[in-house]
């Protein structure tokens, strides 16, 4: 089973299941030309939420579990130091999606946060910049939680006391492992991740460059996104969340992407 969107002459795509789904908003755009496929955010004054991204489950159906390798070419086109928001590539279950089915959240991918992001359950965590990064929560059923419930939540758990208490709480069912990559974003690299059963192998450039020793069960769905949000998930300062301005267009430009069962 195998599923590519490459990038050349046009776009050749071989859907698994169900096709890629494009998708913006706010000040976003997605573009292709003969080098790229473009996930591009728009100069804004980050009063709206802004994301460009393709994924293959449409919202709610994921589909994916191990062993499942991934391979991306991709690039961006500022360092790390210049880009704001959130963006990466790999498999996720959507945990925090707005009015979506609500589940403990599990990824496997590379991951970007600039300033002030930090998503971390213990102090030594990196949280911020590029990242691999895996997030393992045991399977639960999947509920659809009240837009007032989250609000609640997520207020309560600004206050550093709740917080560490929270996060203290989840780090005993979840596992984190995550890896800071020194890398030129701005040029062109080829990121492989195999996802397996025990463990998560990240490669750069057919090199190792972190080996996780959890990995999620799924099912998970594909997600390339670059997004003008931030998020603080962190024992010492608690949980925060919001948006950025995005004072130039940033860009995160993807020349294959392929994922292949085995």
């Amino acid at each position: 089973m195998k599923k590519l969107l490459r990038m050349g002459h046009g776009v050749s795509l071989k859907p698994v299941d169900r096709p890629w789904v494009r998708m913006t908003m706010g000040a976003a755009q997605i573009t292709a030309d003969a080098e790229a496929l473009w996930l591009t955010l728009l100069p804004n004054a980050g009063d709206r939420y802004a994301d460009a991204q393709i994924d293959d489950y449409g919202g709610t159906r994921f589909v994916w579990r191990p062993p499942v390798c991934l391979t991306v070419e991709a690039r961006f086109s500022h360092p790390a130091n210049s880009m704001v928001g959130t963006a990466g590539f790999g498999f996720w279950n959507g945990a925090a999606m707005p009015g979506a089915l609500i589940g403990p959240p599990s990824a496997v991918w590379f991951f970007f946060a600039s300033l002030p992001s930090r998503i971390v359950l213990s102090p030594e965590g990196p949280g911020r910049g590029w990242l691999a990064m895996v997030w393992r929560s045991p399977a639960s059923p999947r509920l659809r939680v009240p837009g007032w419930f989250q609000r609640g939540l997520s207020r309560l758990l600004k206050a550093p006391p709740l917080a560490h208490i929270a996060l203290s709480l989840g780090a005993r069912w979840m596992a984190v492992s995550q890896h800071p990559l020194g890398i030129d974003l701005t040029a062109w690299h080829r990121y492989v991740l195999r996802w397996e059963r025990h463990q998560v192998v990240f490669e750069v450039d057919e090199e190792e460059v972190h080996r996780a020793l959890i990995a999620p069960a799924g099912p998970l769905g594909f997600v390339a996104w670059i997004d003008n949000q931030f998020l603080t998930l962190d024992p010492a300062t608690g949980l925060s969340a919001g948006l950025l301005p995005v004072p130039a267009a940033q860009s995160l430009a993807l020349r294959r992407v392929e994922i292949e069962l085995g």
